[in-house]
């Protein structure tokens, strides 16, 4: 995710890494049918014995279909960031993400890279008055010194209970296992980008996150 920003509108860029997993099952030959014993008179004609048949799906392929590239989106800092309007301060056109299989697969955010090396670019300062930085943070009440932020992904149109539920969505370095939704067989669903950011005190300023979404076969759970 890249970010360009000054007092008044921020231009940014979302980039995301996608990683796919499929349920693995140990192989196992089919055993062969049990056998017993039926009898009966031969003058009865015959008889009858039950029986159950159980049939297993094997399921070879998960395809759901990801954005590529880079998505661009807008940040006003000066609309005012709430729990029911998650969205206000970012103009997120929506990611939308498809899943094309027979089954149900879920969506997480598996890892979010720490922040190397030039992943951050200010501005030359006009004084020495404020050191420049910029900072990820994962509560909502961090967010409020110049250079501060937190984001989430979240399905579109999501609100938010309280500050904790938002919070446990945060994308913060060094930070997985982020559970975004389940996407039924053959349906698909749209995210966007919520959060509150923070102007730099000099001016513009660029940042790159990049999260990985982890996509997974939803397991069923064995029948009783």
């Amino acid at each position: 995710m890249r970010l360009k920003q000054g007092r008044r509108c921020m231009m940014a860029v979302l980039l995301i890494g996608a990683l796919q997993t499929v349920q693995a099952y140990p192989a196992s030959a089919q055993a062969p049918a049990q056998t017993g014993e039926v009898t009966f008179s031969p003058w009865d004609g015959g008889t009858t014995s039950d029986s159950v048949l159980t049939g297993r799906i094997k399921v070879e392929l998960i395809s759901v279909e990801l954005p590529a590239g880079g998505m661009e989106f807008s940040v006003n800092p000066e609309e005012t960031f709430g729990l029911s309007e998650p969205g206000a301060q970012i103009g997120s056109p929506g990611i939308s993400i498809r899943n094309r299989s027979v089954v149900p697969v879920r969506l997480e955010i598996s890892d979010v890279a720490a922040m190397e090396e030039g992943d951050v670019t200010f501005e030359r300062p006009f004084s020495d008055q404020v050191e420049q930085s910029f900072q990820l943070k994962d509560r909502i009440a961090e967010v409020g010194a110049p250079g501060t932020a937190i984001l989430a992904l979240g399905l579109s149109g999501r609100t938010y209970r309280d500050e904790q539920e938002f919070e446990q969505y945060a994308i913060v370095p060094g930070r997985g296992g982020i559970f975004l939704t389940d996407i039924p067989a053959e349906t698909g669903v749209e995210l966007k980008v919520y959060g509150k950011v923070m102007p730099d005190f000099y001016g513009k300023y660029s940042f790159t996150v990049r999260p990985t979404l982890k996509i997974s076969a939803v397991v069923a759970e064995p029948a009783d």
